[in-house]
């Protein structure tokens, strides 16, 4: 697997110096959820049920979506959120992903319609993005950057490891890609609830929040449109249930009470303003 070299994502000054004022001025930014395909997974891998708070939920499969979301700036242009699966999940559960370890550290069945990659879906709503913005390294969160110009700006937490172990567990996602630019948040404002925060294009539009747990650099983002205020957790919460029921990132993740701190710090956050929506990592709640 290649691993691009990693810079410093340079970030501007940010606009407001608190929630209450960056709220009040919303931007002319939107959103749109595309979904590469599904995932059938247990439950466990997405909530943490040794958690006091999980009491009573039992352990099951559950099949999913998998979500990469295009982010329409009306100056700075067309972003993603992520990039979902690549074609090669069509044809084998694994995709793109190889190695004699892969059972093991892909336990899941994916699928993907015809069509259902990124590639085809902005191919045809002839849109052209300008980068991508990484919650984590996972692969149903980066295969389909496989789709995808090298030349864009791709961009991730600083930190963020790739998910590989050598030859035995490996994949060609980011293959191509020269350099991947990390957000150093040691550098960045302190938002509460929520801990440092940065304000991508400087104007309060699109932020990106330190949401450490289920991995080391995860990311999640925030959406501030005058057509909707949007919350994208990524997988610092994977489903509406552990949200409601306040249950953290599940087996796997790297760090299980720095997750949970992170899901409570987001559902603080959600109920500042009652007109924010919650985007979960595979669930969009209607």
């Amino acid at each position: 697997m290649r691993k691009p070299k990693r810079t410093c994502y340079s970030l501007p000054t940010p606009a407001f110096d608190s929630w209450k004022d960056a709220l009040s001025n919303p931007s002319d930014i939107t959103i749109e959820v595309l979904e590469t395909g599904r995932l059938e997974i247990s439950n466990h891998l997405f909530m943490n049920l040794r958690h006091i708070n999980a009491k009573g939920i039992k352990k099951e499969k559950i099949t999913v979506p998998v979500y990469c979301y295009l982010i329409r700036h009306a100056e700075q242009g067309n972003f993603l959120v992520d990039a979902g699966l690549d074609d090669a999940f069509q044809e084998n559960t694994h995709g793109s992903i190889q190695g004699p370890l892969k059972k093991l550290f892909w336990p899941l069945k994916s699928f993907q319609e015809p069509g259902q990659d990124i590639g085809s879906q902005l191919k045809e709503k002839d849109i052209s993005v300008k980068g991508v913005f990484i919650t984590h390294l996972h692969g149903d969160h980066i295969a389909g950057i496989r789709h995808l110009p090298k030349d864009i700006l791709f961009v991730l937490g600083k930190g963020e490891p790739v998910y590989s172990c050598g030859l035995l567990f490996y994949n060609d996602h980011l293959d191509g890609v020269d350099t991947l630019h990390e957000i150093d948040f040691d550098t960045c404002k302190e938002f509460s609830p929520l801990g440092p925060c940065a304000d991508i294009f400087g104007d309060g539009s699109f932020w990106a929040i330190h949401t450490p747990g289920h991995r080391k650099g995860h990311v999640s983002y925030f959406v501030n449109g005058r057509q909707g205020r949007v919350l994208i957790t990524g997988d610092a919460c994977d489903i509406k249930q552990g949200f409601d029921c306040a249950v953290g990132p599940g087996f796997g993740s790297y760090n299980s009470r720095q997750a949970q701190e992170t899901l409570e710090q987001m559902i603080a956050f959600s109920k500042i303003d009652s007109g924010i929506k919650v985007y979960f990592g595979h669930e969009i709640p209607e």
